[in-house]
């Protein structure tokens, strides 16, 4: 049968290892893109972490200008008393009373929204604590991954010139008839893989059924037989 054949073993052999060949070739073509994609998601963690923290620097800034307010209220505060125990006139002094307690009210409100601010600050606080821990470490994941395409980069490199070597070698040793017809199926068929078994009489790269006559070819003729439908080589293996 011509499965057992040396001759189509070979073939078979040739076939293996310039499919291995074509995916590691895609997979190189393909490693930017995926390199791209990676250093993205870094960008992301990292500007995660970055809003994070101009998150808390603004309520940090915030509350430093509610202290500051206060303050100031509060000196005016204390000169307008001291200015009360000078006054003379009580109008004067009713005056002052009233701009005292406008300053008082000034400062309860901003007392007020300065301690919702120190709240939301140390909510800041937490979530960039957080940010920095769990997106740090996928920060760092991310990173080896990264290292370790241009690692498999090497590696498909070396693979490819092995393999080459490997297909140049198959195709020294087969029958020049069955090369021949291998490299023309090769033109015809856009895409691997260019030798399938059939099965219950269907193709198996096709997926379509294949005449009396192919099956005949194969079993009785014993002879390389080409797909009636897709142009590939087929097989019967028993």
């Amino acid at each position: 049968m011509l499965f057992d054949e040396p001759e189509f073993q070979a073939l078979l052999l040739l076939h293996g290892r310039d499919r291995r060949k074509i995916g590691t070739e895609q997979e190189l073509r393909d490693l930017p893109k995926v390199r791209e994609m990676v250093k993205n998601k870094i960008e992301i963690e990292k500007e995660t972490i970055a809003s994070a923290q101009i998150e808390l620097r603004e309520f940090e800034t915030k509350a430093n200008t509610f202290a500051n307010l206060i303050a100031s209220i509060e000196t005016k505060i204390s000169q307008q008393k001291t200015k009360q125990l000078k006054v003379k006139r009580q109008e004067e002094y009713q005056a002052l009373e009233n701009e005292i307690k406008g300053l008082q009210e000034q400062m309860n409100a901003d007392e007020d929204e300065q301690l919702e601010t120190l709240m939301k600050e140390d909510d800041a606080r937490a979530t960039l604590l957080i940010a920095e821990g769990k997106h740090t470490d996928r920060v760092h994941s991310l990173e080896t991954e990264l290292e370790e395409l241009n690692d498999r980069e090497k590696v498909l490199q070396e693979e490819i010139i092995e393999l080459e070597k490997q297909i140049k070698t198959s195709g020294e040793e087969m029958e020049p008839s069955f090369l021949r017809e291998y490299e023309r199926v090769k033109k015809v068929v856009r895409r691997p893989p260019y030798v399938v078994p059939v099965e219950d009489q269907k193709c198996t790269g096709c997926n379509l059924r294949v005449s009396n006559d192919i099956v005949s070819s194969i079993l009785v003729e014993e002879k390389l037989t080409i797909c009636d439908q897709c142009g590939r080589i087929v097989y019967i293996a028993r």
